[in-house]
């Protein structure tokens, strides 16, 4: 058979031969993902724990060709930096009050991480869910922290009754 060029008329540029497709990247857009696991705290507790990550694309060049798969590379930098994190802190303070910190130090050891891979993302925001033991030993917890609650009320008791019996000067 003959050989017949689909061109159209007309002028027509092809790029030389290694550039053949031209990709492009939505700078703009946030993606998020999120990562839940149970690991172990540093006082060696089984926590579960959830967390958001929300990025964009800083530097189109690096995301494409520095790193091999930049989507993937956040889910795994993530949870490596949340287990670093969870692992030298101890369950009371992962479910209490270590909530906002512990998302900020993540967001910064996850943004020094991808810096160093050169991967041209940048973290906006990282989330923590509340975190929590796991469901089996959920009723004991939940009396840890009621027997606390309780403890500080006898002792808000006690000083409201000392208060009272001081004679009035």
């Amino acid at each position: 058979g003959e050989y017949v060029s689909t061109l159209q008329p007309g002028p027509h540029i092809r790029l030389p031969r290694p550039i053949e497709e031209v990709v492009k990247v939505n700078v703009e857009r946030i993606q998020t993902l999120t990562a839940d696991a149970a690991m172990l705290s540093g006082d060696e507790n089984i926590v579960e724990v959830e967390l958001a990550v929300q990025y964009r694309i800083k530097d189109a060049q690096k995301y494409l060709f520095d790193i091999a798969d930049p989507d993937v590379s956040v889910q795994r930098v993530t949870e490596s930096a949340i287990r670093d994190i969870i692992g030298q802190s101890t369950l009371d303070f992962v479910i209490t009050e270590g909530r906002a910190e512990i998302a900020t130090t993540a967001q910064d050891q996850i943004q020094q991480i991808l810096d160093t891979y050169s991967s041209g993302i940048e973290v906006t925001s990282v989330n923590m869910q509340p975190a929590k033991p796991p469901e089996a030993v959920k009723a004991a917890f939940d009396d840890a922290i009621k027997a606390r609650e309780d403890e500080q009320r006898k002792i808000n008791e006690a000083e409201a009754y000392r208060n009272d019996r001081r004679p009035a000067r």
